[in-house]
This record gives structure tokens, C-alpha cells and sequence, in this order.
């Protein structure tokens, strides 16, 4: 099955219930629109609720945190940034914001300096990023290319060999992939092959860099969004070794605070482990 006939067939249900739209949550939308946090209530409802009715809806839908970027609550946004301003009028840097949903964290990157020609996204299917483009207005201004799947192939990502004839061609040439809240959404097999398509992705001395919900043991935990296999929850130190065996050459996993990353409730047996690992 198709990746987007699998999510609207597996689609999770979720409460009618609205959940407390504050200013709080409107605050960036604000900013990028430059428009009055107040007005912008009823848009971001319509928008939601489309996002409820077609698609599979993540908890960070369902709750509105994902109307606040948070990639620079990241431990590494501060080398990243740097890297940015050493290179700012070039363009040989690249970004790849993956499972980037609305596509909140990329205009957060646009916000803090980044070019578009030095930006990339991607996710399984487009429709959260098509949505985006409403939600942020920004359809006529916005030109960043979006890639849609590849990052779980069983083989995206040789430079000789590329399987998929679009994010296989960019072997070698990303710098930064951020990746926050991808992993724990997929099965043990495809973690690992996101793991190594990233290494095959970055440019040397790249990195990647992202947060994911673990486990202080390894093991399954839900369902992947097909319906057919079951997610993975990553311990501190398997994802540790995961990196260190698909090849990075330096990896960094720690907790992390769970309201950095907009987690109100999480299970008391689930971790938050935040990651870099450089190539």
C-alpha cells in the first residue's frame, strides 16, 4: 500500500474536543505573518480542523504545539547558526528539516537568517506541508523544495547507485539534517535505514540532529502510521549504537527536558532523548 493511502486508511481517531487555543500558541504565527495573534484564532481552527478530517492526526496536531517551532531549543542550533552566519552570503550550506509537518522549524530558519536556496523538507506524504503553506500564508513567497518520502527506503543513498532518483541524488551534499520527533514514529528496521540514509545524505562533517521519545528499555511500543508494524521506542544507549554503527563518527544522546519540547503528559515510561551525531 502506498504510503498516503495508508495514513487516511489508518488515520487515528481523535477526541472532537478543542483544546485551549492561546495566545501563547498564536505567538510565532504572529510574528512570521506579521499580523495581530488575535485575528489569527479562526484561521488556525480551520486549518486544524481540515488537518483532522483528512489526515493522520500526531498528537502535536491534535494539542496545537505544532504552532511553535522548536528547533532552536536544540543543544546544537547554536553551532548551526554559527555555521550560517560564517556562510551567509553563500548558498553551499544545506538544510533538511525531515518530518517537517506544517513545516514550523523551516520557518523558523528563515526567521533567524537562512536563505531559501539553502533550505530542504521532507515527510512521508505532502499534505501537511500543502496545508502549511495555508496556515502560514505563504504560498506565493514560499519556494523551498519539499522532498516526500525517500528517508526510509530500504536504499536511498549511494552516490553511484541513488534508489530514489530524488533524495539519492543529494548524497553528499546536506550539512544539517534535523529530525524532531521522526524516530519514534517508525519500526526498529526503519529507524535504522532513516539513521543510515542521513549518514549517506550528509556532506562530511555534517550532522543530525533531533529529539525523539525512548524508553529506558529498547522495544515496540504503538503502531507505525501504515497500521502494519509496530513503532520503536529507542533506549539512551541502543540509539547511541545505532549511530556509531550506521558510521558517525561523534554522537551525543542525553535526556532531555520534556517541556522543551512541548510534552505536557508523557508516560512515566517513556524518555525524552535528545541526539546530534556528526559524520
Amino acid at each position: 500500500m502506498h504510503w498516503r493511502a495508508a495514513v487516511y486508511q489508518y488515520r487515528c481517531r481523535v477526541s472532537d474536543h478543542c483544546p485551549d487555543l492561546t495566545s501563547s500558541h498564536l505567538e510565532f504565527l504572529a510574528q512570521y505573518t506579521d499580523q495581530p495573534a488575535e485575528t489569527l484564532r479562526e484561521h488556525v481552527l480551520t486549518v486544524w480542523k481540515k488537518a483532522k478530517t483528512k489526515l493522520w492526526v500526531y498528537k502535536c496536531v491534535q494539542e496545537f504545539t505544532f504552532l511553535t517551532p522548536r528547533i532552536s531549543q536544540h543543544p546544537h542550533y547554536e553551532l548551526v547558526q554559527a555555521a550560517q552566519r560564517q556562510t551567509r552570503h553563500e548558498s553551499k550550506l544545506l538544510h533538511l528539516d525531515t518530518g517537517c509537518c506544517f513545516g514550523q522549524d523551516t520557518r523558523q530558519l528563515l526567521m533567524h537568517g537562512w536563505k531559501q536556496d539553502q533550505l530542504m523538507a521532507s515527510d512521508l506524504v505532502s499534505d501537511y506541508w500543502i496545508l502549511g503553506k495555508e496556515l502560514f500564508m505563504d504560498h506565493k513567497s514560499l519556494h523551498i523544495p519539499f522532498l516526500t518520502g525517500g528517508m526510509t527506503s530500504s536504499c536511498v543513498a549511494s552516490a553511484s547507485a541513488p534508489a530514489d532518483p530524488v533524495i539519492g541524488n543529494l548524497a553528499g551534499t546536506i550539512t544539517f539534517i534535523w529530525a524532531a520527533a521522526v524516530l519514534h514514529v517508525l519500526s526498529k528496521a526503519e529507524c535504522a535505514r532513516f539513521v543510515t540514509n542521513s549518514h549517506s545524505l550528509l556532506s562530511k562533517g555534517g550532522s543530525l540532529y533531533g529529539w525523539t521519545l525512548g524508553a529506558k528499555q529498547a522495544g515496540p511500543t504503538g503502531k507505525t502510521p501504515d497500521g502494519k508494524q509496530d513503532r520503536w521506542a529507542h533506549s539512551l544507549g541502543s540509539l547511541w549504537d545505532l549511530f556509531l554503527h550506521v558510521g558517525f563518527s561523534r554522537v551525543q544522546v542525553d535526556l532531555s527536558d520534556e517541556a522543551l519540547w512541548g510534552i505536557a503528559d508523557n508516560s512515566k515510561d517513556q524518555l525524552v532523548l535528545c541526539f546530534t551525531a556528526f559524520k
